[in-house]
């Protein structure tokens, strides 16, 4: 997975798949809690799934702006960067603006600006000087795709809770349903340690990932399998 070499293993790292799929009958909206301080930095190596080579390494960051959390993600490796930048309501995760940017061989910028009154967020594409903007009319109980490394880590971890929602893929001008499902704790060995970690299986477009978050009062993201690069703890930083 590359953007020359990297790009589509980044692009897949935070983007889910999209294809025709039934859509479940209910959605909702599912932040629980925020687990995180006002400030974190957790950093990850990012592996083949079958070699376990080393491919890059990435960057979850949190930041409080006020009543708002800015949620960045970096991935990168020697050809190429993929990096988004989220804006979120504080208390419900709700976007208010997303920023990503692709940097190889060459460059592409998707930017979106929410509106919430007209459940629409705005969307403007940026590649080699030429623009283009286009407008993405919003379902309810949506969330910005690039922020759902973060969001799973809200919801409310106890066995066999499952709920679904709408992701909002700016970079492809469209959304989609998710749907979560807690299956139980698990032992997970990364390079940051052993952990008790929730399993959180995710499913869209008939595509499924894996993720583990700490049995902690943070809940950092542990382990991270999107079935084309498998993401590991090696560290977290809080100020």
């Amino acid at each position: 997975m590359r953007l020359a070499s990297l790009g589509p293993a980044l692009l897949a790292a935070f983007t889910l798949a999209v294809a025709c799929a039934q859509e479940p009958a209910v959605t909702q909206d599912i932040v629980s809690a925020i687990p995180w301080p006002d400030q974190e930095r957790a950093e990850y190596v990012l592996l083949a799934p079958d070699s376990l080579e080393e491919e890059g390494r990435g960057v979850l960051a949190v930041a409080r702006q006020g009543g708002r959390f800015e949620l960045r993600l970096r991935f990168e490796n020697e050809e190429a960067s993929d990096e988004s930048v989220v804006l979120v309501d504080g208390v419900t995760l709700r976007p208010v603006s997303v920023r990503r940017e692709f940097r190889g061989e060459k460059t592409r910028v998707i930017e979106g600006e929410y509106d919430a009154e007209e459940g629409t967020v705005q969307i403007t594409e940026t590649s080699d000087g030429d623009e283009r903007q286009v407008p993405l009319r919003l379902k309810e109980h949506y969330y910005d795709n690039e922020s759902s490394l973060f969001l799973w880590r809200t919801v409310a971890f106890s066995e066999g809770y499952e709920a679904s929602y709408y992701a909002a893929l700016t970079n492809q001008n469209t959304q989609q349903v998710v749907t979560l499902e807690v299956v139980g704790i698990e032992e997970v060995t990364v390079p940051a340690g052993t952990f008790q970690a929730w399993r959180v299986e995710i499913r869209a477009a008939g595509v499924k990932q894996v993720a583990w978050y700490a049995d902690t009062p943070e809940r950092p993201l542990v382990q991270y399998d999107n079935s084309r690069q498998l993401f590991q703890l090696t560290g977290v930083v809080e100020p």
